[in-house]
């Protein structure tokens, strides 16, 4: 009993030992860039009371939150990728879904649909959709298609196309992307006549 006691102390200070060497090995990987972040007073304030509740410093505990926002950003952003082969709703189910979520639509996004409807064979840039719904940012266009494809998938209870790195790819719902110097999106044809049949876009 002894000798097991032993051995299992043995072999979780070994573990241990693995793992921090891991842990420097990861470090030395990707070195760390210091960088100053200007705070109002009472965010500066509330940062400091939840880097204390966690355990962390205050600089630790804000790399750890930009990391995350980034993380975050990089999923509500969804910049374009790939093609995806995912299977996509009917032009019915999209109407569907389109009518479900009307209310949910802002002028944004009614802008960017019907200009998007009205260009040659529905292929546009997101720099052109942005001029249209009066956006200052191309990457406006992929945050706003990608919450519409988020809203469209939850409706229809759908799974969303993925990334090639298996994250969710919500813009992918709405259009096919391709890149000639420049990324161009191609609304779905199925997209194109839902948006007809629901009444929110006009030949």
């Amino acid at each position: 009993m002894v000798l097991v006691l032993v051995h299992k102390l043995i072999l979780e200070v070994i573990m241990n030992e693995v793992q921090k060497l891991a842990h420097k090995v990861l470090q030395r990987q990707e070195e760390s860039v210091r960088f100053s972040v200007t705070l109002t007073k009472t965010d500066n304030s509330r940062l400091e009371k939840l880097a204390e509740l966690m355990g962390r410093s205050k600089s630790a505990f804000c790399g750890e939150l930009i990391a995350a926002a980034l993380n975050d950003m990089e999923e509500v952003i969804d910049m374009p990728d790939s093609n995806t082969n995912a299977s996509l709703p009917s032009a019915k189910e999209y109407a569907e879904a389109f009518s479900g979520i009307r209310e949910k639509l802002t002028e944004g996004h009614r802008a960017m649909l019907t200009a998007h409807c009205h260009t040659s064979d529905y292929t546009t840039t997101t720099s052109e959709l942005a001029k249209a719904a009066g956006y200052g940012h191309f990457g406006a266009v992929n945050l706003q298609y990608a919450r519409l494809g988020t809203m469209l998938a939850d409706y229809l209870n759908w799974s969303l196309p993925k990334h090639s790195d298996g994250s969710p790819f919500p813009t992918a719902l709405l259009v096919k992307w391709s890149f000639e110097d420049v990324w161009y999106c191609t609304l779905h044809p199925q997209v194109t006549k839902a948006l007809k049949i629901a009444g929110l876009v006009e030949d």
